[in-house]
């Protein structure tokens, strides 16, 4: 028989996990569904922001400082990348491809030469990091509320801002209509410059988020790759909504089966995006 503490645990980490996956899709989302771009990298400058936040996390010992300067160096990145990289290929899909490839290739290595052994996120006296709390006979880490939190007001933030804002409706027209968008007075050079820019951005700081409880290793950015590439396929290619869902979908299935069935492992996340190819090749949440 299950027990309540079995499902509340379940409930917990499958809500903590989902959280994550979504904060390595989000801005994979949002580069590919304004401009047509699918960044390879995206999983790279995730695990790039988890090593930058643990590296400055041990300068500062400041939580927030060491978000804000993850999350700029991940805005100078974006922006970097956007003008000497992705610009010059805009309309060539293939030459997308292998050159965010590469990049992610070379972010890599840098990762491999700079922190060769990894990076442990330090113990630390502030008890929303690594402080726990009792609920019935489960021991929780705060943390993972934190997480929960920020997936849940990130998704609110970014469904208020593309559905009730100017930068929001401008992001819309500019992928539902480019040159209409374009005739009335929407700069599009200066839109995916800021979307890509934004997205890039978004994989820093999500990396970072996710340090304190995974801490910064290379298998890091690999798991969390495939799961940023699985969660359009899931929840539809050009669907800002679509990836919150398709994150809580692969979140829960992924611990509850972690759970009972162990032995899958990270198959399960595979199992799911090819039965909803199969079954729903356009994605569970289309828009």
């Amino acid at each position: 028989m299950v027990s309540p503490e079995l499902i509340l645990s379940a409930v917990i980490d499958g809500l903590t996990y989902s959280s994550m996956i979504y904060l390595a899709a989000i801005g994979l989302v949002i580069i590919f569904g304004l401009m047509d771009v699918f960044n390879l990298a995206q999983g790279a400058f995730f695990g790039l922001g988890a090593y930058l936040f643990v590296t400055f996390y041990y300068m500062t010992n400041n939580f927030l400082l060491s978000l804000l300067l993850t999350f700029l160096i991940g805005i100078v990145l974006g922006l970097l990348t956007e003008r000497a990289i992705i610009r010059p290929v805009y309309g060539n899909p293939l030459a997308q491809l292998l050159l965010t490839m590469g990049l992610m290739t070379l972010l890599y290595t840098f990762m491999q030469l700079i922190w060769p052994t990894g990076l442990v996120f330090p113990e630390t006296q502030n008890f929303l990091l690594s402080g726990y709390i009792q609920l019935a006979d489960v021991r929780i880490r705060i943390y993972k509320f934190v997480l929960i939190v920020i997936g849940f007001v990130l998704f609110g933030t970014m469904s208020t801002l593309l559905s009730k804002t100017m930068i929001g409706i401008k992001l819309r027209a500019g992928t539902e209509n480019r040159e209409l968008a374009t005739v009335f007075g929407v700069d599009i050079s200066m839109l995916f410059t800021s979307a890509f820019t934004f997205g890039v951005a978004l994989a820093l700081l999500g990396g970072a988020l996710v340090a304190p409880l995974t801490h910064a290793t290379i298998e890091l950015p690999v798991h969390f790759s495939l799961l940023a590439f699985a969660i359009p396929v899931v929840g539809g290619m050009k669907s800002y909504s679509g990836a919150f869902y398709a994150s809580l979908l692969i979140g829960f299935v992924d611990r509850l089966v972690a759970y009972f069935i162990p032995q899958l492992g990270f198959a399960i996340d595979l199992i799911v995006m090819i039965v909803v190819l199969v079954v729903k090749p356009e994605g569970l949440f289309k828009r």
